[in-house]
């Protein structure tokens, strides 16, 4: 089943519509970017597309292009970055609600028992509102404007909408593969893995600032690194679950004086550890109850300090404070409380319900998905790159923007694009998916080749250098703003032996080229037929050769011999390389339609 396949039946699709619309107007308003006052004005309707002061000082979503709509009932901001946000989230949003609608349609649907369908309601509901309270975090910084600085809340707020749609993304991606009968959340870690989360959970925990903003947070990080030890021995006991139970109202107790104490980090060890020890002995639904009161516990006195308009009282912490403790503990909580709730919905899958996918059907996907997948990547695209043409100094301009607005919009376009990009390369794929049948490949060929594709085309595409000199950076540097697509880039250097510069481009080349190029040489290998397709190998390679253009070695020795400097130019390395691209694509739609599929039939059996 395909998701897009899921939202167009009824009554999905009305449900997915009606969230989207509400989510994408609570948005706004949370946001501050819809505001519904009284306002006088002279006329009925005012378009402005100016900001009222300068783009480096708006609120993070209102940078870029700006265009707002006053009337006498509201007055609502847009810019491309506000609509970008808004769209996502409201799409991560109702799709996550329309799975888990269907999961508890598959769960009743398979129950065994009468009460599968109270508990799946009830799992549902605990697991589907924290996703909504996931997707709060993005907008819950707007309601803070003036407790603290500025740049601290465009910093905050640029940091929650990234973990809102991160967290969204892998829940739907989770949700999708629960209702296909596969269980991406059943790993079996061995214990060196186990061994190197906690250590990463206790290194974390030990670089946060000592502070009471961050000091729950450090509790909680190092109480779950106990646990994940804890999971490495094979005893057990009830009474150490209550040991944990008693660390934890004395961390609480005497919290003033044990936030910066150093007992912090070996207390909250032992208490995760002792309660890791102790959940081993309880029955697995008890187990997920307990997470859940835990995880909701640190989740509600953020958004109940927001309602209120002032921080829930934590000894004699200052407003500030609180609310910093309060929204960190809440963004720590929301993954625990998801996790518990997904495990939850699996267990009652496991043991109290037969989903039986044969009863649900769906229609399969139109070749127009594709065709829409390529207008909404050309869409984004298109509009960045114009973006940058017109309002090239929001991206360049050091002197005049600040160094933090630059590199923010630079990223955002970047990854606009990339999105773009993505969706464009998704679109090609259902397309030609639709129109051909792909012959199916070895894997571990398929792997190997891709690799070695790849590998070739950094050394020949100017990526990877040897025997480099002369340059006067570190080791590893960050080019943090500039043209989107070109930066954000990274240079690892270590003369005299290699170099390696990379930029998102390139990087979404090397891996569409390795693919491409790696699919096309597993296939001639996986024919019976070799000498049939020899040929496709020997188009394969013009492929590559135009690749080698871009290397700064190869242009060099050729615009010294013709005397064609012009060739330097960014425009035309760009055409050469797009070039390579569209030769190695027509290779492979080629080699599809000279590929005939068959079947062999066994007769004996």
């Amino acid at each position: 089943m395909e998701i897009i396949d899921i939202l167009k039946q009824k009554p999905y699709k009305y449900i997915f519509l009606a969230i989207f619309s509400i989510y994408f107007i609570f948005f706004q308003y949370a946001d501050r970017l819809l505001l519904f006052v009284h306002i006088i004005t002279p006329v009925d309707l005012i378009l402005s597309t100016s900001p009222p002061v300068n783009p480096s000082q708006m609120p993070f979503p209102l940078w870029g292009p700006f265009l707002s709509v006053t009337t006498p009932f509201f007055t609502w901001a847009i810019t491309p970055i506000s609509l970008s946000i808004s769209f996502i989230l409201s799409l991560l949003v109702s799709t996550n609600v329309v799975l888990y609608l269907i999961y508890y349609r598959f769960l009743k649907t398979g129950a065994k028992k009468g009460i599968v369908g109270s508990l799946g309601l009830i799992a549902t509901s605990l697991s589907c509102s924290c996703e909504l309270f996931t997707a709060l975090i993005g907008s819950a910084t707007s309601s803070l404007p003036f407790l603290f600085s500025i740049s601290f809340m465009d910093r905050l707020s640029e940091t929650l909408v990234l973990l809102a749609i991160f967290l969204l993304s892998f829940s739907t991606y989770v949700l999708y593969n629960e209702i296909n009968n596969r269980k991406p959340l059943s790993i079996n870690l061995d214990s060196y893995r186990k061994i190197f989360m906690g250590a990463i959970l206790i290194f974390i925990s030990i670089i946060l600032p000592t502070s009471v903003s961050f000091s729950l947070l450090k509790i909680i990080l190092d109480i779950l690194a106990g646990g994940i030890i804890g999971t490495l021995l094979s005893s057990k006991s009830k009474v150490l679950f209550y040991v944990s139970i008693t660390l934890t109202v004395l961390i609480i107790s005497f919290y003033d004086i044990f936030y910066s104490s150093f007992l912090l980090i070996p207390v909250s060890l032992l208490t995760g550890f002792f309660g890791s020890l102790g959940l081993k002995d309880m029955k697995k639904w008890v187990k997920l109850g307990i997470m859940h009161v835990i995880a909701w516990t640190m989740i509600m006195p953020g958004p109940i300090s927001l309602i209120l308009g002032y921080p829930l009282p934590f000894f004699n912490f200052s407003p500030g404070e609180l609310y910093q403790l309060w929204i960190f503990t809440w963004i720590a909580g929301t993954p625990i409380a998801w996790f518990a709730g997904i495990y939850y919905l699996q267990y009652l899958r496991d043991s109290m319900s037969e989903i039986n996918f044969s009863r649900i059907r769906f229609s399969p996907t139109t070749e127009f998905s594709g065709i829409k997948w390529i207008l909404i990547g050309s869409f984004a695209i298109i509009l960045q790159i114009l973006f940058f043409i017109t309002h090239e100094g929001y991206f360049v301009d050091y002197n005049g923007f600040d160094y933090n607005f630059l590199v923010t919009m630079t990223i955002t376009s970047t990854l606009v694009m990339l999105f773009g990009s993505v969706a464009v390369g998704y679109g090609i794929y259902e397309s030609i998916k639709s129109k051909f049948t792909l012959p199916k490949i070895n894997r571990k060929d398929y792997a190997i080749f891709s690799t070695i594709y790849g590998l070739l085309i950094s050394v020949l595409g100017g990526i990877i250098h040897f025997n480099v000199s002369g340059f006067p950076y570190p080791h590893v540097y960050l080019f943090m703003f500039g043209m989107p697509m070109m930066d954000p880039s990274v240079l690892l250097y270590f003369p005299p032996y290699i170099g390696i510069y990379i930029d998102p481009l390139e990087f979404m080349q090397m891996i569409a080229v390795s693919l491409i190029g790696g699919y096309l040489i597993s296939l001639i290998r996986a024919s019976s037929n070799y000498r049939k397709n020899a040929y496709a190998l020997s188009l394969g390679a013009l492929g590559i050769c135009p690749a080698c253009f871009l290397s700064t070695y190869v242009l060099g020795l050729i615009s010294a011999s013709l005397g064609a400097s012009l060739l330097f130019s960014l425009s035309n390395q760009l055409i050469i390389s797009f070039s390579a691209d569209v030769a190695l694509f027509l290779t492979l739609i080629f080699t599809l339609r000279r590929n005939r599929s068959y079947c062999e039939i066994d007769f004996k059996k």
